[in-house]
């Protein structure tokens, strides 16, 4: 009660004031009519900034992720068009070292040549002393199986086309990767009787079933023919 008769007391010694200057009560009420209309422009003002700042903020936050999904994007396309371009890569230098074996192997049959008994005779006793010698042989197969894996096979050898038996030289032949890559032999079964070209790659030594060792020539076959 006495701070409203001291608020009271306030304003009428400010309205005592205003009309001591010359300042009527209808002018005092319509300036503050004013102030209060000012005021609430004034905050209906602030109330339409807020709202325009949180449509702003909204709007950047929204761009943000715009450009945040289009950087991912673009990291994904970068991504994807890198990928693309190993594939490529790959694949281009898996055909240019597939053409150039094709190359080697067509130059090695190119050079490859029929041989006399006596050469073939040769080459058994010293393989060493012929690799990377391209011959043209014939060949009795004589084991081609689990054991030796699909990509090596053991056949008895001769000069020429001597019909089912008289192939003479215990030999081992391989073919592709010599593991498991190898389309070459995949026609290739026991007791077949083939023309070979090959290239002379060494020899190989091994246990035999009865207890000694033997050593034979190795060939990779470079393409072959049944006959």
């Amino acid at each position: 009660m006495k701070k409203l008769m001291v608020a009271l007391a306030s304003f009428l010694a400010l309205l005592f004031t205003l009309t001591a200057c010359g300042v009527s009560t209808e002018e005092f009420e319509a300036a503050q009519a004013s102030t209060a209309a000012l005021d609430s422009e004034k905050q209906a003002l602030q109330a339409e900034l807020e709202t325009v700042s949180a449509q702003l903020a909204a709007f950047e936050a929204e761009a943000a992720k715009l450009r945040e999904a289009e950087q991912d994007r673009q990291d994904e396309a970068k991504a994807e068009a890198e990928r693309k371009a190993q594939e490529k890569a790959e694949k281009d230098k898996e055909k240019a070292a597939k053409e150039a074996a094709e190359k080697a192997e067509q130059a090695k049959a190119n050079k490859a040549k029929k041989i006399s008994k006596r050469e073939l005779a040769q080459i058994v006793k010293k393989p060493d002393s012929h690799i990377e010698k391209n011959v043209i042989i014939y060949a009795k197969v004589t084991q081609f199986d689990s054991a030796t894996g699909p990509c090596i096979f053991r056949a008895d050898v001769a000069h020429a086309h001597v019909g089912k038996y008289d192939y003479e030289h215990n030999s081992l032949f391989t073919a592709g990767d010599g593991l498991s890559s190898c389309g070459i032999l995949d026609d290739v079964l026991a007791d077949d009787i083939i023309q070979v070209t090959a290239t002379v790659t060494g020899s190989l030594s091994y246990d035999t079933q009865i207890g000694g060792s033997t050593t034979v020539p190795k060939f990779e076959v470079v393409k072959l023919k049944h006959l």
